[in-house]
């Protein structure tokens, strides 16, 4: 149970501020809009310049929904009109973009339709650019002031702004069908039969059919394709593509793995985009309508029956986790043990390889990569034994970072890796991923082949990205977990010796901080250390006494969870655990109570004090719940909250009474806790996996140190 008093309290403005609710989080994404609108839209520009003045057939907008809704939007402005945006609307996102990020970072993409534009161009001017490049993202502003766009045509009506659009919380990610997936199939097949579907144009692409598809009622298996651009000769996009096609591919396979030398253009340009450096467009679709055959009807069928067939085994071995396991552990042993000498990143003075003009510039190591294995070596072993070898790092520095390093040595064949950002809670590529793991692959799973809601968010968002590289940037190279993998959590007020505790642990990344990834909650917004914050727990009246004599702390909890849910990374991991501060946490420990019980749906109960009715029970020091169990809870919360009497229980009671009424099963291990609110901590035991209460700094770390020797 909760042996400390937990008041969570807030001021009235506070409490105005964070109310989670709909209304409220539209409006922080909204403030929020000219932090994020830049990755939203990057690729969008490039594709108007490219596609306006290349193809003479500019692409659907980037990030848009059907059109329908920016259609409304612009024919607010009258019909031949003019209409400067007004934040909200889909073109002040773009033309914002361009003047915060747009016309700094790549003042090529406007140097041709936009000569006369600079850094500090008037709003109507970067408006009347934007208009120029495509005017299906803007109309024409009302006073450009000079700006080289044509001026609009006079308009006799009278302009009235358009409203501002409430915005969205996330955008159907979108996705240019491939071979092996259902809506592939669908396409070939209404490529064949010469299916009528409204919106399609007199000479139709690849693209414009999936967008039918997406449209028509009757269909769920396509989502709406993106924009694309096949690279042109000249391009620096084009250069890299034939110097793969022609020497790259032959001369260092490891840079384009997956690609031999019969790959098609398409193929090459897809696969720079998604590792390159902004040069390298999404390209269509290669099927060409005309030239669509039943014997590639066929061969699409085929696929992606295959593909279903891998998706079952993939499934198959989620179901044998104690079996994955042991092929990770081998996996892993073994990549421990090869030679050390191989993984030394010392600096030496032999001169770089000069590279071809058109080769990659960067590459971040995969799986069957040389370079791979060393990084993987230093990440697990390197570190720790040799860490004068990777200098600057420590155990918790990224894939990406000691792959630098090792570039450093030509005898390592590590490239130089590949910018990247795995999102974060706040960003709308979080978001998005986060509603493809909790909507978007139940509601459309023929959208998302090879992914489950069980998959790692950087999966997600590779996805997102390859697919439009504008929300979601390049996601960093998953971190290796442990096994079973733990996503770890504790709440704790920002005033009084609890934020001491934190921030000491977070400092040496011991306790919660050794868990595979960790979240802290509090009653305010705060920095903790290392770049950490707080999530806000919502606020709610302070708690009372429970029936026992503990914090009647229910509510706080109620709210607590809620965060946790809205965050989603509890979906990637076996177990999570929610600890006190005060909890002298030992995650080795508590992968080895907790390995015999994972992949199951259940709650682990910690304390057997007294024998008879209600023993054993979860004790609230430390709490674990398999993913299972808690999207369980999800699922019924309310229900617990309308049937149980839990205004007088502590939380770890209602947790317990809660997943017990929802058919959640529960094992007991006497030897997880060492807790003096149960049969006493004794920190020397060699056993528990959490020792409960050390309240100051001293005392937590003294009894670390004995549980450690």
């Amino acid at each position: 149970m909760e042996a400390s008093f937990l008041a969570i309290a807030a001021s009235d403005e506070e409490q105005q501020a964070f109310v989670f609710n709909a209304d409220a989080h539209k409006q922080r994404l909204k403030s929020a809009r000219k932090v994020w609108a830049g990755a939203a839209v990057a690729t969008a520009v490039v594709l108007f310049v490219i596609a306006a003045l290349i193809s003479g057939r500019p692409p659907a907008r980037v990030g848009s929904d059907d059109g329908s809704s920016h259609a409304v939007e612009l024919a607010a402005t009258g019909e031949k009109g003019c209409h400067t945006a007004v934040k909200g609307e889909h073109c002040w996102v773009d033309v914002d973009w361009a003047i915060n990020i747009g016309i700094k970072g790549h003042p090529d993409w406007y140097a041709e339709p936009c000569p006369h534009l600079k850094p500090d161009s008037s709003f109507e001017e970067f408006q009347a650019c934007v208009f120029r490049i495509n005017q299906t993202s803007c109309p024409p502003p009302c006073n450009p002031k000079g700006a080289e766009s044509p001026p609009p045509k006079a308009s006799t009506k009278t302009t009235t702004p358009a409203p501002t659009p409430a915005p969205v919380e996330h955008t159907d990610p979108c996705h240019i069908a491939q071979q092996g997936e259902q809506c592939f199939v669908s396409v070939l097949e209404a490529m064949l039969s010469k299916k009528k579907l409204s919106g399609l144009p007199k000479d139709p692409t690849f693209e414009d059919y999936q967008a039918a598809l997406h449209r028509d009622p009757d269909s769920s298996d396509c989502p709406r394709p993106c924009s694309c651009h096949k690279a042109s000769g000249g391009s620096a996009c084009f250069n890299q593509v034939m110097y793969a096609m022609e020497t790259g591919i032959k001369k260092e396979p490891e840079l384009y793995r997956g690609l031999t030398t019969k790959s098609t253009f398409e193929d090459i340009q897809a696969h720079l985009h998604k590792d390159g450096k902004g040069k390298c467009m999404l390209p269509c679709s290669s099927v060409d309508p005309a030239k669509v055959s039943k014997d590639d009807l066929a061969e699409a069928k085929k696929a992606h029956q295959h593909e279903k067939a891998e998706e079952k085994k993939a499934e198959k071995e989620e179901e044998e986790p104690e079996k994955q396991t042991k092929k990770t552990e081998k996996k892993i042993e073994k990549e421990m043990q090869k030679d050390e000498k191989h993984a030394k990143s010392e600096h030496k003075d032999e001169p770089k390889k000069e590279r071809h003009p058109h080769a990659p510039t960067c590459h971040t190591a995969v799986k069957g990569d040389k370079c791979y294995d060393n990084v993987v070596y230093g990440l697990q072993k390197g570190i720790h034994a040799h860490p004068d070898w990777y200098p600057g790092l420590t155990a918790s520095s990224s894939f990406e970072d000691f792959q630098k390093i090792l570039a450093k040595n030509p005898d390592l064949d590590c490239h130089e890796p590949c910018p990247c950002h795995t999102a974060e809670s706040g960003e709308s590529c979080f978001a998005n991923v986060n509603w493809v793991l909790s909507t978007g692959i139940a509601k459309h799973p023929s959208w998302y082949p090879g992914l489950t809601s069980s998959s790692r968010m950087e999966e997600v968002q590779g996805r997102l990205h390859e697919d439009t590289n504008t929300t979601c940037q390049r996601p960093c190279t998953p971190k290796l977990w442990g096994s079973p993998n733990l996503f770890c959590f504790a709440v704790f007020r920002s005033e009084g010796y609890e934020l001491e505790l934190v921030k000491a642990q977070l400092e040496k990344r011991v306790g919660i901080f050794a868990c595979d990834e960790f979240a802290l909650l509090s009653d305010k917004m705060l920095p903790v250390a290392g770049g950490v914050t707080t999530h806000m727990i919502p606020p709610c009246e302070a708690v009372g006494v429970s029936k026992d004599g503990t914090a009647a702390n229910t509510l706080v909890f109620m709210q607590a969870w809620q965060v946790i849910k809205n965050d989603g990374r509890f979906r990637n991991h076996d177990w999570t655990i929610k600890a006190d501060p005060d909890a002298v946490v030992l995650v080795d420990r508590l992968r080895s109570h907790l390995s015999p019980h994972t992949g199951k749906n259940l709650y682990m109960k910690n304390c057997m004090k007294w024998t008879g009715i209600g023993w054993p029970m979860m004790f609230g020091s430390l709490e674990a719940f398999t993913k299972e169990a808690l999207e369980t809870y999800f699922g019924g919360a309310e229900k617990c909250k309308t049937v149980l009497e839990w205004h007088a229980w502590g939380e770890d009671l209602f947790m317990g009474q809660c997943l017990k009424l929802l058919g959640t099963g529960h094992a007991f291990d006497g030897a997880l806790i060492g807790d003096n609110v149960c049969k006493g901590a004794n920190c020397a035991d060699g056993m528990a996996a959490s020792y409960h209460p050390f309240k100051s700094v001293d005392s937590w770390f003294k009894c670390f140190n004995q549980a450690t020797r």
